[in-house]
């Protein structure tokens, strides 16, 4: 079956919208992949990074509600407790998370040369809003250990600041509201993760995958494509995305997508 076609860029964007952990910071998004690691582990439960990024990007603590649903994790749930998972179990999982999330904010790391792209972004006059899996207090965290996202960032968004996470558009509508965007046309969507571009489909806006952080090859985000049905643009990272958002190209290499 055919892709669908990508979304229409009309001109160059008037605001560009960006996940946190994989693309404007922490390659590979080894910060929270790890914290998930530790997390099972400390409930006697082994997991993998593979499994683990198959949910990056969303909702904490329905990352976890998932991951306990994988047949791997949840035979051994099974055998430790005599039982399947319940909202409770959800729940302490989460809280174990949280403590191992938030004092891992001090290992976040740059990814090379995507702050000064965010500078220069903010010179030419573009916001750029950052929307996140990340809980309010795990990006606080984050900006006082990379202090340079206050100077760039026009606004930030969090699952906990909306009734639904990614993959839904919850995020990206309060992004547009922000900006004063009121038509998806004119601002793309840039994430690691399956659910950056579905959230940006469910928006109606064109999405841009990059290689920076849980999809980290060119194969891997066309089997995203193929699995989502539709196309998105590929870029090895943001810089890129900056790059032909300022040189004016990057409507037509979304247009070249459908040809």
């Amino acid at each position: 079956m055919a892709q669908k076609s990508a979304y229409e860029l009309k001109g160059t964007p008037q605001l560009i919208i960006a996940d946190g952990a994989g693309t404007l910071f922490d390659p590979k998004s080894i910060v929270p992949a790890y914290a998930f690691e530790r997390t099972f582990l400390e409930e006697g439960i082994d997991t993998d990074i593979p499994t683990i990024c198959l949910y990056m990007g969303m909702e904490k603590i329905k990352h976890i509600e998932l991951l306990l649903k994988k047949s791997a994790v949840l035979e051994q749930f099974k055998e430790k407790y005599e039982r399947t998972p319940d909202k409770e179990d959800i729940d302490r999982f989460y809280s174990i998370f949280q403590n191992q999330l938030y004092p891992s904010a001090e290992e976040t790391e740059e990814i090379e040369g995507v702050k000064e792209a965010a500078y220069r972004l903010k010179d030419a006059g573009i916001p750029l809003i950052m929307t996140t899996g990340y809980d309010r207090k795990m990006v606080d965290k984050t900006r006082k250990k990379l202090p340079w996202l206050d100077e760039v960032l026009t606004a930030s968004f969090t699952s906990s600041d909306v009734e639904q996470g990614r993959p839904a558009p919850d995020m990206i509508c309060l992004a547009m509201n922000e900006a004063g965007i009121e038509t998806p046309a004119y601002a793309v969507k840039v994430g690691d993760t399956k659910v950056d571009v579905e959230a940006s489909d469910n928006a109606s806006m064109p999405g841009i995958i990059v290689l920076s952080g849980s999809i980290e090859t060119r194969d891997d985000a066309e089997k995203t494509n193929a699995e989502i049905g539709r196309e998105h643009l590929i870029l090895p990272s943001f810089i890129d995305v900056v790059n032909y958002t300022i040189d004016g190209t990057l409507p037509d290499k979304i247009k070249k997508l459908n040809n």
